[in-house]
């Protein structure tokens, strides 16, 4: 990517300062784009499938804290409606965004494509909003979202002095969006170089009931001890665990609660070596080499490519 480019001209419409502009630049980058300039893989689908799950969580957890009077199934017409595409369109060109960016290699006229469903300005907005997190992590990115798409449509509608109580559907509806969240942000840091529609199948199984039964199988007292010591007993939900974590991290320190909750699960709930495996097969099937894996997924420098090749072969089973 150009190191020529002036990331000055969206961050002063975005009002988000990057640390390194070319993530910023690389949410811009539309795969029509990616591809006219013959770097098919440079593009955004990978941030706009992390950006999609940190606005879900985001405005779950919004809700979750400020409508906490509302009945389930109001929250969830809720939360659909911040989220639709034509909102977060409208938002784009709000942002003065849509007569330059995404950089498109469509030939079709952009107040054509504004129109569309799942067009270039939604997914450049959630690709916007993975690039946030990336860069400047999820306090800034929830904060971020609330300034500019939550609080401005919610605003008229908090009650002041509103008191917080949660159900176990309440939590399980902060839960559902936490742990898909979770999820895609450990693929996202963990496999790297591989398209989201690869990842996609690999979060649904993670996140299928039958993985949540096992966590709950496996979660040890020490897992239990560490994050809820005064609970009675193990819940029936892991959604309703894991949301109790994330609010107990919550409550020491919400600027870095979703980190520690993703480690939290990292740690005593994925097999790692089982995830390494699946990305070794992803990126075979990509076309990476054997030498570009141990080197750039497995971490091993070229002074221990044998040791590496060694781990290698015991992950593939031969």
């Amino acid at each position: 990517m150009s190191n020529n480019w002036d990331s000055s001209r969206v961050e002063d419409k975005i009002g988000i300062r990057f640390k390194y502009d070319q993530t910023l630049r690389l949410a811009l980058i539309h795969p029509s784009y990616a591809k006219q300039i013959e770097e098919p893989e440079i593009n955004n689908k990978r941030l706009e499938f992390l950006g999609e799950a940190i606005l879900n969580l985001v405005v779950a957890d919004y809700l979750y804290y400020n409508f906490s009077h509302f009945q389930i199934a109001k929250l969830k017409a809720l939360r659909n409606k911040i989220i639709e595409p034509e909102r977060l369109t409208k938002l784009w060109y709000d942002l003065q965004l849509g007569d330059s960016y995404p950089f498109l290699g469509l030939q079709e006229e952009r107040h054509r494509l504004r129109v569309k469903q799942q067009n270039p300005f939604e997914k450049a907005f959630k690709a916007l909003l993975g690039a946030i997190y990336t860069d400047r992590g999820f306090s800034q990115a929830r904060n971020w979202l609330h300034k500019y798409l939550i609080v401005p449509l919610l605003k008229r509608y908090l009650k002041e002095d509103q008191e917080h109580s949660s159900s176990p559907k309440q939590l399980q509806f902060l839960g559902d969006a936490l742990l898909d969240a979770v999820v895609v942000d450990y693929l996202d840091r963990q496999i790297l170089y591989v398209n989201p529609s690869k990842l996609k199948p690999l979060v649904k199984k993670l996140i299928s009931k039958e993985s949540q039964v096992e966590y709950l199988n496996q979660l040890t007292t020490e897992a239990w001890s560490e994050i809820l010591p005064e609970a009675a007993e193990v819940p029936k939900s892991f959604k309703v665990f894991l949301a109790n974590v994330y609010l107990q991290f919550n409550a020491d320190n919400n600027k870095d609660s979703f980190r520690k909750t993703s480690d939290y699960f990292a740690k005593y709930f994925i097999d790692k070596d089982e995830i390494l495996q699946q990305a070794i097969a992803l990126l075979l099937e990509a076309g990476k080499s054997q030498k570009w894996i141990i080197h750039n997924l497995m971490g091993y420098a070229s002074n221990k490519y044998n040791e590496g090749r060694d781990r290698y072969y015991e992950l593939v089973g031969k």
